[in-house]
């Protein structure tokens, strides 16, 4: 991965980075090393543009967005209860008797309801849920938006280790080729057997089959990249100056600590569980206290109903308010639900726990896996440091004839392999630093500094 030189303690000498950081730009700039994919005239995209680009365009955080609107809705939906619901409507009909009622409602020609709650503990505990199931939501929004800084993250740089990996396997093709030009010349000297020939030539198909294999994977990159920002491929030009250094890990700093207290997951988890325990309060409320509500209905009756023939106080105008007091003595239902409800509440309450676990050991397992990992590239670059100074030696042994054309091509053959692993390594290192970065709550401040 081709970030800037980190800022860390690690064994990384800071002059090979920066060294690493020109080699890349040159190979990235070379023409035989551009992807086929990569117009020659398409302006580069600096990275901070191409993580502000995803996130305009993504249709994940088009979604969470919708859900934490829905949330806030439904947080509107209870709180509504306090506020009066009015109605208006007209129970026409005609009578024959005694007026009778329809649908448990007089026959009027107009008619007025309203009806607010005024006490109800259950409906404070369910308001009280609804708030924090919409906080929840805003979480996953920002976990939303992290998911998509590291993806970009990740394909823009990976990017720039193919370009940079694919510009070392085509340096490897040719001194492969150059090798098995050699090795037919010796062949037809009579030096070298036809086992040998073959020998070079499996070699050079290997060296193309990973040749293929980067270019398609670089291909799939290109058109991910191209979805996550709303472009075109064409248009997918990648800047690697412009990837900010990323920040110094230690090994003795706490982070499983750190990534409990600021992971978004663990967040969620825990705000989930506070309103599933809100939701069970209210429910076992409502086996114990009572409700009350204001009420009230307006109704405009007319004399073809019958009224001024069977009520001896008959007015058209009638109206009634007043409150609506419910007492819970027994309901064998409602206790049931109670029950469902703190069943929830205790499951989730698990539920946070597993996600404090689980985040506290992912955290550590990456930690201690960038030791591992600093360790691999710096064998990585200590083996290709060693095969430059190997390939030099053996440039000087060919003057003296003690080596020949052939064997230099092998060397650079090494060289070139070595350059391509050391590449890989360097960016698996780089995925699980900002992998940690992500847990510990600083990828988005990494990523676009000053927001």
């Amino acid at each position: 991965m081709h970030l800037k030189p980190r800022r860390s303690t690690r064994s990384t000498n800071s002059a090979t980075s920066c060294g690493l950081a020109a080699l890349v730009l040159s190979l990235l700039l070379r023409p035989h090393v551009c992807l086929a994919a990569d117009p020659p005239t398409a302006a580069a995209i600096p990275f901070r543009n191409a993580v502000e680009l995803a996130l305009q365009h993504s249709g994940v955080m088009g979604i969470a967005a919708m859900n934490q609107w829905r949330a806030h809705q439904a947080y509107q939906e209870v709180r509504a209860n306090w506020i009066p619901q009015l109605t208006v409507g007209s129970g026409l009909g005609y009578s024959y008797g005694f007026p009778l009622t329809l649908e448990g409602s007089a026959p009027s020609v107009v008619n007025f309801n309203s009806s607010q709650a005024l006490f109800n503990w259950t409906l404070k505990e369910y308001l009280k849920a609804a708030k924090i199931q919409w906080k929840a939501t805003s979480l996953d929004v920002q976990d939303k938006r992290d998911g998509i800084i590291l993806d970009v993250a990740l394909t823009y740089a990976q990017l720039d280790q193919l370009a940079a990996k694919i510009g070392a396997l085509t340096a490897a093709q040719t001194a492969a080729e150059k090798g098995e030009f050699i090795s037919r010349q010796r062949l037809q000297e009579g030096i070298d057997s036809k086992l040998d020939v073959t020998k070079s030539q499996l070699l050079t198909a290997r060296i193309r089959l990973r040749i293929a294999e980067a270019q398609g994977q670089s291909d799939v990159l290109r058109q991910h990249l191209a979805s996550l920002l709303g472009v075109q491929p064409d248009a997918v030009v990648t800047d690697p100056e412009s990837v900010p250094a990323i920040p110094a890990i230690s090994q003795d700093e706490d982070l499983p600590s750190l990534a409990v207290t600021n992971s978004l997951t663990v967040k969620q988890a825990h705000e989930l569980a506070a309103a599933a325990q809100a939701r069970a309060e209210g429910e076992r409320k409502a086996t114990k206290y009572p409700t009350i509500d204001l009420a009230s209905q307006y109704a405009y009756l007319a004399k073809f109903n019958n009224y001024d023939s069977y009520f001896l106080n008959y007015t058209p105008n009638n109206l009634a308010a007043g409150l609506n007091v419910r007492f819970p003595f027994f309901n064998a239902v409602q206790k049931a639900k109670a029950q469902q409800a703190k069943a929830d509440a205790i499951i989730a309450g698990k539920q946070e726990e597993l996600a404090k676990e689980k985040v506290r050991e992912d955290a550590l397992q990456l930690q201690r896996s960038l030791r591992q990992l600093a360790a691999a590239r710096d064998v990585a670059k200590l083996e290709w440091e060693v095969s430059q100074g190997d390939l030099e030696a053996l440039k000087g042994r060919i003057q003296t004839g003690e080596a020949n054309l052939r064997d230099q091509q092998n060397a650079e053959l090494d060289t070139n392999d070595k350059r391509a692993a050391y590449l890989d390594s360097e960016f698996e290192l780089s995925r699980a630093e900002l992998q940690l970065l992500r847990l510990t709550g600083g990828l988005e401040s990494w990523a676009m500094p000053g927001q």
